[in-house]
């Protein structure tokens, strides 16, 4: 069971716990203690204004940056030791009343500032928007570069909830009548153990800002092949453990279709298509471009090199030469052996200097590869050279079919 996310322990602490208790239920109003707290709980007027307050000022703290969120927590201290101040006015509740009413303007005028000029379906603008709707969290949450990370479980310790928009894979389309266009982005939910809970999140545009309209859990450690938006639904094919599958080996290529009602409501329809294994099949008639040698280590520009699978063989083009090799499957999903021995490659002489030895190492990390799977739509070879471990990237070519 996924552990319940506490967004807001250090902005709660700046209230009188037992106030909090007496917001929730009037009948713990006998608890507070504080002379200031016990005005509060007793006057209707008060206590609603104060409900108000602590509701705005959590949606601010939320919404806001991490080094907006620290200056927010020092006013509103402030704000505190001036509401304490009016204890030693003649007509104390009227100075409260005032205190609260220019408080909940204040916090208004910086909600307001904290929302983006006009946005687009770009990833700039999707990695700080809000996203809502992670049962664990249970409240909004901004984004700042494509991750939100909340407060440790324990005051000082290194384990916290994240979220992570998946980058370079999103869906944008028509999902309603009004057929305007609509994003669809991924959000990784890391709540500091072994999961990692996939949601698709539908965002669209209001008054010029974007807006998360439906939130859906997809599933635990799945990997993604493709997204998309087609005939108005969310088309997901995602890599998913199967029956006799552990989580870390998934093996099953398994395709989720929603579609949003009128309430906003992500619907998800009754899958209709087989589920298959994920063999060196699944790879046939799509076109795949190196994009890095392994993680952190980005192919150059001027290098295109590409790879296909057809009937048995991975077969591209790598420098100014096309080659081709023999791969069987193994009996786990995902793993392949590749018949290095197997291989054919023509033998032009190419004009860049560097040609020979991108050659060599391109086929010799082929040549070690063991294992295939899918990350955020890409392509990754799991491979061996020399003893040293890598996973090298591929993105798919838009002119690609994908089955």
């Amino acid at each position: 069971m996924r552990c319940l996310v506490l967004l807001f322990v250090g902005a709660i602490a700046t209230f009188s716990t037992t106030l909090m208790a007496a917001d929730n239920a009037g009948s713990d109003c006998h608890l507070v203690t504080s002379n200031v707290d016990i005005l509060i709980c007793k006057d209707p007027k008060l206590s609603l204004l104060h409900k108000l307050m602590v509701d705005m000022y959590q949606q601010v703290l939320t919404q806001s940056m991490v080094s907006e969120a620290s200056v927010i927590k020092e006013t509103q201290k402030n704000w505190l030791e001036t509401r304490k101040g009016c204890l030693h006015q003649s007509d104390a509740q009227r100075c409260l009343v005032s205190t609260y009413h220019s408080r909940l303007d204040n916090l208004t005028a910086i909600n307001a500032t904290v929302l983006a000029p006009l946005a687009t379906y770009s990833f700039h603008d999707l990695k700080d928007a809000r996203y809502n709707g992670i049962e664990d969290i249970g409240t909004p949450i901004k984004l700042q570069h494509g991750l939100w990370a909340g407060e440790p479980y324990q005051p000082g310790g290194s384990v916290m909830p994240q979220v992570i928009l998946l980058d370079d894979i999103k869906a944008v389309g028509s999902m309603t009548e009004s057929n305007n266009k609509m994003a669809v982005v991924l959000l990784n939910y890391s709540p500091g153990g072994t999961g990692q809970y996939l949601y698709i999140a539908v965002v669209d545009k209001e008054s010029g800002h974007l807006k998360n309209i439906a939130t859906q859990f997809v599933g635990d450690r799945f990997r993604v092949k493709d997204l998309k938006i087609l005939n108005k639904k969310i088309i997901l094919d995602v890599i998913q453990p199967g029956k006799n599958d552990s989580a870390c080996c998934p093996g099953d290529v398994v395709q989720h279709v929603w579609h949003l009602d009128s309430h906003n409501q992500l619907i998800e329809e009754p899958n209709t298509r087989k589920i298959v294994r994920l063999t060196p099949d699944i790879l046939s008639n799509t076109e795949w471009r190196l994009e890095s040698w392994r993680y952190g280590d980005p192919v150059s520009a001027e290098n295109d090199i590409r790879l296909r699978y057809i009937n048995g063989h991975f077969t591209g083009s790598v420098a100014c030469n096309n080659y081709t090799v023999s791969v069987t499957s193994e009996p786990r999903p995902g793993f392949i052996n590749v018949l290095k021995q197997h291989t054919l490659v023509t033998e032009k002489q190419c004009n860049n200097p560097l040609a020979a030895e991108q050659q060599q190492r391109y086929l010799e990390q082929l040549g070690g590869v063991s294992q295939f799977t899918y990350f955020a739509g890409k392509l990754a070879l799991s491979y061996q050279v020399n003893g040293q471990l890598g996973v090298m990237i591929f993105s798919k070519e838009p002119s690609s079919y994908n089955q």
